[in-house]
């Protein structure tokens, strides 16, 4: 294969080596260093294609035996020929030199072997060549195919030009089968010889690109310009020509890497599409290579920013159909499940819920996610698995339906006190268990919830659970009225029924347990119990002595009297309830306080409802787990099993339960583990939904107002129970312009990450009934961090609010001190206008503000420059003394003008106060 350099192509082109080289560089074609550069033919043809499809077009070179006019194509669609000049020997030089010119340039390509049609030429249209009579069998086989070889040709300049249009043309095959042969020798040649010209007219020849001039001939055959009818002209910066349409010959190229199509999709290999198809392809290919606006950023042929128009997003194939998906959602399981790519789902986030609001692994509520499919017209159903908790808790249900109701006991009953805060319910159980319980409270109410049992004078055994009573302890009245059979409402005599009393009433009827009323307190002078009665009887609490049907037991907690009767109402209602237990079997219950004791770890506070629970049982309670090391019953003591309607505390959990969790003894520590981890990552999930919901909500009203100011708060509480009612009551107190946002919280005592979570947030460390440990003290001295410490949890409250306040902008108000009148004015070079004036009323000081009134008509307002009283300066001047005055910034003052002074005042604001208008 003879190669070609670049100098040398140079000059059909009529360009320097250099420029050709670089031309050729700016194209693509790299490896081109300089003009010395050496070309193999199938590399020149290839860059003849792109140069022509640039317009660039090489100058063919000239036969000394062909004439430029021999050929032409007619706009009426005929081909005429010129008569041939016939060598000495009596051939056609002339048709024999036109074929062979291109044949130096390609081999050329075959056409699909189909017999090609004859059409008979116009009768008028047909000039008959004329023979030597000498001619031989040869000259007339030669003398038939020049016809055939000129239409072939024609064929081709018509195929050029349509080409240049950028659109597919017919095969140049069609049309020479629709010339056939016309001329007469044609027709009076051999049938072999006939087959010989009709295969040699199936080649297809090479384009010639020069223009010949017009010719004048006989006419030869027609070309149906309706098979060969180009669009409409196109830009010719989308222009193309291919390798393959240089090279006629095609030849298969070798198929993709099975990885590459395993990876990227099976494209099938290039030898099974046509030449068409092909070239189809290399024209996609080249354009995209040759956009100017680029696929990019930035780069050669590139934009300098921004995405291509080819942007838009295709459709899911689950259009208008329903899909599954599985709960919690997120972005990429989302994308899956439609059949689309994830990228294509980001940016329909970001535009509906706002750019960095979401990753490709964000969790998504239902909402969103049913948003975000409608955006691709699919519709969604979510699928909440059967996870390992509800296989565990069916299981347990199964094996407690196989025991027999036979072994079914009566269970003691379970009562929780729940009234007003300082009514006296903790007093009551300890004059019951003979205890000083409400002793070791702090501030003398109740702050954690408690069980307890106790014996009646007649043997019967009841649980009590005590409750707080103050308005922030509401989900634990709401959990205790949950937890058990019948509930004691405690009213105190002198006190009436109270905002908490009606709480507590409604709790218990949510739960649909009986009440009993204790009316407390009866002991005191002060106590008005007929009173009390009548406002009970307003709540629907008709007492049994007035003919209802509610059961008032009047006791005393400092006497003790009737306290036994109260028992034994409370064990005649459970008898009416028909309370019975398996008392064989694995214990349940729920949960009712939790804490971290030093030394045990985490102690869990249960009522065991069923079952009985044993030293050794594995045990899971919310996100805890883990075998029983030790019980302990409610006087401390450690005991080995604990029954139906029997309060524990037990220590060997994982993690810290939920108060109000249910809690069950499972066989297999596995199972336990599984199911704890499985609560643990849907809690987790859950939460960071809500994060990004409220860090949403704050975006947005950042972006639409002023943002709110912030008390950053870190919580350590003794228990579980504490610390929820911390984050309950410090969330609820809310302000316009400030909030309280808590970083974290937890149960035990403040630690070292703690203080640097506040030095961090800014935040104030709150340690209710928590110690401090060294670590942590040094290092919040060091980082400058407060730590509070408090044991009553109104004054945790309390602190917070005063906190919230002083980040209120004060309520400023405007207070009228005097009015001054201008009597006579004294003009200064050096100083202005000087007012000389009379106080009307009040007075006029040195630092207030004022007002110039003109005809009732504030013209000015600003300050004083200087006040003076008999050519000494003044801090005051009162009523009915006379003064000279001297306003800041301003001369226009008139005789007659009257000067309001007035002073702003600061009045610091409440969180019940309203918002200060803008």
């Amino acid at each position: 294969m003879s190669k070609k350099r670049i100098h040398e192509l140079a000059k059909s082109y009529d360009m320097s080596g250099k420029d050709l080289a670089a031309k050729l560089r700016d194209l693509g074609f790299s490896h081109i260093k300089s003009h010395m550069t050496a070309l193999d033919d199938f590399e020149w043809l290839q860059a003849q294609g792109v140069l022509e499809a640039h317009g660039l077009v090489a100058k063919q070179p000239k036969s000394e035996s062909v004439e430029e006019d021999d050929l032409e194509t007619l706009s009426g669609g005929l081909i005429k020929r010129k008569k041939k000049r016939k060598a000495a020997g009596g051939t056609d030089t002339t048709t024999s030199a036109a074929v062979e010119a291109p044949a130096k340039q390609t081999a050329p390509k075959k056409a699909t072997p189909q017999a090609p049609e004859r059409v008979e030429a116009e009768p008028q249209a047909t000039i008959p060549a004329t023979a030597p009579p000498q001619a031989e069998d040869t000259e007339a086989a030669e003398d038939t195919a020049a016809p055939a070889e000129v239409s072939r040709e024609a064929a081709s300049q018509v195929t050029d030009a349509t080409s240049n249009t950028g659109t597919d043309t017919a095969e140049p095959t069609e049309l020479v089968g629709a010339e056939g042969p016309a001329s007469p020798e044609a027709e009076a040649a051999p049938e072999a010889e006939g087959a010989t010209q009709v295969a040699e007219v199936a080649e297809t020849t090479e384009k010639i690109a020069p223009k010949v001039a017009k010719p004048a001939g006989n006419v030869v055959g027609f070309i149906d310009l309706s098979k060969i009818q180009a669009a409409p002209k196109k830009s010719e910066s989308r222009k193309l020509r291919s390798r393959d349409d240089v090279l006629p010959d095609v030849h298969p190229t070798l198929r993709h890497d099975s990885k590459r199509s395993m990876l990227r999709g099976d494209r099938g290999s290039r030898d099974s599409l046509t030449a068409a198809q092909l070239r189809e392809r290399e024209a996609g290919r080249y354009r995209r290579h040759q956009r100017p606006s680029g696929g990019g950023r930035g780069g050669r042929g590139g934009r300098a920013g921004g995405f291509s128009s080819r942007t838009a997003f295709e459709g899911s194939p689950h259009a208008g159909t329903t899909i599954a998906v599985d709960v919690p959602v997120t972005i990429k399981k989302l994308a899956e499940g439609m059949a689309i790519k994830g990228n294509q789902l980001m940016k329909v986030a970001f535009r509906e819920l706002g750019f960095g609001t979401v990753t490709i692994t964000s969790v998504i509520d239902e909402d969103t996610a049913s948003l975000l499919a409608q955006e691709f017209e699919v519709e969604l159903k979510f699928v909440r698995e059967v996870e390992a908790e509800e296989a565990l808790i069916e299981a347990l249900k199964a094996s407690r339906a196989k025991i027999d109701d036979e072994h079914l006991e009566v269970r003691n009953p379970t009562v929780a006190f729940l009234g007003h805060v300082d009514h006296g319910k903790t007093t009551l159980i300890d004059k019951i268990r003979s205890s000083q319980v409400a002793e070791g409270e702090s501030g003398g109410i109740t702050q954690h919830i408690g069980a307890y049992r106790v014996t009646t004078e007649l043997g019967h055994r009841v649980t009590i659970i005590d409750t707080p009573g103050h308005a922030a302890f509401t989900s634990m009245r709401a959990r205790g009225a949950q937890a058990v059979d019948v509930v004691v409402l405690v009213v105190a005599a002198d006190a009436g029924v109270q905002p908490q009393t009606e709480e507590a009433l409604n709790h218990a009827r949510a739960a649909e347990v009986p009440i009993v009323v204790a009316l407390n307190k009866i002991d005191r002078a002060e106590a008005n119990p007929q009173k009390a009665l009548e406002q009970l009887a307003g709540l629907n609490l008709i007492p049994e002595d007035w003919g209802g049907e509610t059961a008032v037991m009047p006791v005393s907690g400092i006497t003790g009297e009737g306290l036994q009767g109260l028992l034994e109402r409370i064990f005649l209602e459970s008898e009416i309830l028909e309370l019975n237990c398996h008392a064989d079997g694995p214990a349940s219950g729920v949960v009712l306080e939790a804490e971290i004791q030093q030394g045990k770890g985490i102690v869990a506070h249960l009522l065991v409802q069923d079952g009985t629970l044993c030293r050794g049982d594995v045990i899971l309670a919310g996100e805890g787990y883990g075998r029983v090391r030790s019980i302990h019953d409610d006087f401390g003591n450690e005991i080995q099993t604990g029954g139906p309607s029997v309060p524990v505390e037990v220590s060997g959990l994982s993690a810290l339960p939920g108060i109000g969790e249910p809690f069950h003894v499972v066989k297999k520590l596995d199972e336990a583990k599984k199911v704890a981890e499985e609560r643990a990552r849907k809690n987790r999930a859950s939460s960071m939904v809500e994060r990004r919901t409220l860090d949403n909500a704050a975006l947005l009203q950042q972006v639409a107002g002023p943002r709110a100011s912030q008390v950053n708060l870190v919580i350590r509480a003794d228990v579980q129970g504490s610390a929820e009612v911390l984050r309950s009551a410090l969330s609820e107190a809310v302000h316009e312009e400030v909030e309280t946002r808590i970083l974290q919280s937890g149960v035990g005592a403040v630690t070292e990450n703690d203080v640097l979570l506040a030095s961090t947030g800014d935040a104030l460390v709150i340690a209710f009934n928590v110690g401090v440990g060294s670590k942590a003290r040094q290092t919040a001295e060091r980082e400058n961090v407060t730590i509070q410490n408090f044991s009553v949890l109104y004054d945790v409250i309390n602190a917070v609010h005063e906190i919230m306040e002083g980040c209120l902008a004060p309520a400023v108000a405007e207070e009228i001190t005097g009015h001054t009148e201008v009597r006579k004015l004294f003009k200064s070079s050096k100083i202005g206008n000087i007012a000389g004036c009379m106080v009307l009323d009040g007075s006029i000081a040195r630092n207030c503000k004022l007002r110039v009134l003109r005809d009732d008509t504030v013209i000015f307002t600003g300050k004083l420059a200087s006040l003076r009283r008999e050519a000494d300066d003044a801090k005051e001047v009162r009523e009915g003394f006379e003064c000279g005055l001297v306003v800041h910034n301003y001369g226009d003052i008139r005789e007659g003008d009257v000067i309001e002074s007035f002073k702003t005042v600061e009045t610091k604001r409440t969180l019940d106060s309203a918002p200060l208008s803008s």
